[in-house]
Order: structure tokens, then sequence, then C-alpha cells
């Protein structure tokens, strides 16, 4: 004969998405049930966030659930901001959007260090693409940080780094982390996608 044992268990899998906790188990109780159902319940739902209608607004929105709505929409505000200066080049934004402290923490060479680093990198950048265009494809607002997923577009339409215009489309990507403090970008970390786009713009042979 063999012995045999039963063994009582409950197998529970918790994943953590951007500060929201999702549970399943095998045999949860009706008290973890309310409390995660109270989470989700108290969670900022997209409905309630306050998008500034006239700039750029993101096709895809994800809200830390540790947040309230009148923070994140500070935090969502404060982005749109941002990249409708990205978008439009209008520098009145920069004052209403970045901190006089801001700091780059992903600075190219040859840019000044502050909110200056960014008018001088859209001025500059303009010079070759005058019509440049933003959208923001993603959003991800957790803590004190928004992630952004971005799609830049536009026309060749003058010189860059010696290279004549084309009258060529451009289109590239990028990601951008953006510390945010009283509704006010304070700090930043960004990543584009600089081959695509030199490649587009003549100063590095496609493949």
């Amino acid at each position: 004969m063999f012995a045999h044992k039963k063994i009582m268990s409950s197998i529970a899998v918790s994943v953590v998405i951007f500060g929201t906790m999702v549970l399943t188990s095998a045999c949860g109780t009706n008290s973890e049930a309310a409390v995660y159902e109270k989470q989700a319940t108290e969670s900022p739902a997209k409905k309630d966030i306050q998008l500034l209608k006239d700039l750029p607004q993101p096709s895809s929105m994800t809200i830390d659930s540790s947040l309230n709505s009148e923070e994140a929409t500070a935090m969502v505000q404060a982005a749109q901001r941002f990249y409708a200066f990205w978008n439009t080049g209008n520098e009145d934004l920069i004052g209403q959007t970045v901190v006089p402290s801001f700091i780059d923490n992903t600075l190219p060479k040859g840019r000044p260090q502050g909110p200056e680093g960014l008018t001088f990198a859209s001025r500059n950048f303009r010079k070759a693409v005058p019509d440049l265009q933003c959208k923001i494809e993603d959003l991800l607002v957790v803590g004190d940080k928004v992630t952004a997923r971005l799609s830049f577009t536009g026309t060749h339409k003058g010189e860059f780094l010696g290279k004549a215009p084309t009258g060529a489309p451009i289109h590239f990507m990028a990601i951008d982390i953006l510390r945010i403090k009283d509704g006010k970008i304070v700090e930043d970390w960004h990543l584009e996608d600089n081959l695509t786009l030199m490649q587009q713009l003549g100063v590095v042979p496609e493949n």
C-alpha cells in the first residue's frame, strides 16, 4: 500500500503593473476580493483626467493607482504642455512647463543645460524641419514620473549638418521620462531613434 497525504494549498499569483495589483487565487477570500475591488475603484479613471483640449492628446494613457485624479491630471497636463512645445516650437510654453533649475540627464554634446537647452534644440532642429510635429503615442503616469512614447514627423526643408534639404518626409520615434513636481518638470531622460533620423536626413547612409 502507498500512503497518500492530502496537501491543502492555495496558489496566488500577483502581478503589479504600474502600481496596480491584479490578484488571481485558487481560493481567495471575500475580504481579499473586497480590498482589491476597493483599490480598483479608488484609482483614477481615464475619464477623470482633465486633458488640455488644444494641446497634444495621448493616444493611449495608463495611470498609477496610487495617484488621485488631481495629482494625475497635473502630471498629464505638464506632459501635454511639454510636448506642445516640441509640436509647435512655441517657447512661451517653456516657462509654463519646466522649472528654472530643470536638468536634462541625457544632455547631448553641444546643448546647453537647463531650459535654455530646450529652446536651443528646438530652434536648431526646426531650421532643418520647420514643420516638425510631435505626437504622444503612449503616456504612462507612475509615482512622480511620466514616461512617453513619442512619434515625430516633418519635412526636411533646411540644411542639417551640412546636408542640403531634400524635401523628403521624416518620421522617427523617441522615449522620454519626465520627473514632475508641483505640476512642473524638474528633470528628464530621453532617447531618440537618431539612426533612423540621420538616415532620413542623409547624414548617415542607409543599408
